[in-house]
């Protein structure tokens, strides 16, 4: 997320603004005689690939709760040795060519979101005797959100007035962007009464686990164990350490957000390959609270090895911040 393409830091300290090293016009043009051109300007980290043909933006938007909004910022320039003559309307659109373009060349799969998503300027002006005009893509998390996409809005300049010259590869830009949900964050995990493998007493649990809840829909988080660095959950620590193969809890929210876990289900499958799902146990708490921890109980189910339930947890999660 914080890369940043040495060749445009390096490009933006020679030509003083210029958004991209490849020549608009003939590079040994007497000062003050340069080609000015309209082009996008950086917004966010770039995080296109070196060879891609065309930049690509990404914005993390945080924690985005069910039917809020957020924004990000689009920037348009008059680069070159002098300010904009006069007014100059950039005309904006949606370009699904150029994200088949930045897909294959960057090996991303963004998608465009649906429309009742995002809202975003169809036109810009820079004013006379400025160099940039900023404008807002509105995100919102409705129910046509998909948080399992990757979102991208593939924007094109499409045409300028007073024939303004538009810039060759920065006349369009990939405008991807992340979103999480209210439970998403870090989180230590520790058990509130001992973790207990009916099929192998040996295997306690590793309280206490630094895990990370991760947004995997609008009201669902997977447990990723960090002490593993993948969704999982651990069973022994220090030298023993291990954990459950093909086996992670996703905490399923109730879509009202009175933080209510109405499931647990596996990440890996119900069941997984190896025969192993998660249950919520109704006895507990199962809830998290407005200081944002929660308490929870849930079996991991194997009936080939064990019935009715293998392992069972009794855990309690507080947050310690934005992950």
């Amino acid at each position: 997320m914080k890369k940043m393409k040495i060749t445009i830091i390096v490009c933006s300290f020679l030509f003083v603004g210029l958004t991209s090293c490849l020549k608009e016009g003939n590079m040994n043009t007497p000062p003050g005689k340069s080609i000015s051109v309209v082009a996008f300007g950086n917004t966010g980290d770039n995080v296109s690939a070196s060879s891609s043909t065309y930049p690509g933006f990404y914005a993390d938007l945080g924690t985005l709760a069910n039917g809020a909004s957020t924004t990000f910022n689009i920037n348009v320039q008059y680069d070159g040795a002098t300010t904009a003559p006069t007014d100059i309307t950039v005309n904006l659109g949606i370009d699904n060519n150029l994200l088949n373009t930045y897909n294959t060349e960057n090996g991303t799969n963004y998608v465009v979101p649906p429309t009742a998503v995002y809202t975003m300027p169809t036109s810009l002006v820079i004013k006379k005797g400025t160099r940039m005009a900023q404008g807002q893509v509105k995100i919102t998390n409705n129910s046509s959100f998909d948080f399992n996409a990757a979102y991208g809005l593939p924007i094109s300049i499409t045409s300028t007035s007073n024939n303004a010259p538009v810039s060759g590869n920065f006349s369009k830009a990939v405008y991807s962007f992340g979103v999480r949900n209210i439970y998403d964050g870090h989180y230590t995990v520790t058990a509130n009464s001992p973790m207990v493998d009916a099929a192998n007493a040996g295997l306690t649990g590793a309280y206490p686990m630094d895990v990370n809840l991760v947004t995997v829909g609008a009201n669902s988080v997977v447990m990723v164990d960090n002490a593993v660095g993948s969704p999982s959950h651990s069973i022994m620590s220090g030298a023993n350490a291990s954990y459950y193969g093909s086996f992670a809890p996703v905490f399923n929210f109730d879509p009202s957000g009175n933080g209510t876990i109405i499931s647990v289900t596996n990440y890996y499958g119900q069941p997984a390959g190896n025969g192993r799902s998660a249950e919520m146990d109704p006895s507990g708490v199962n809830k998290r609270t407005a200081d944002k921890n929660m308490k929870v109980k849930y079996w991991m189910n194997q009936p080939s090895v064990i019935t009715p339930h293998r392992t069972y947890f009794d855990e309690i999660f507080t947050y310690l911040g934005s992950r």
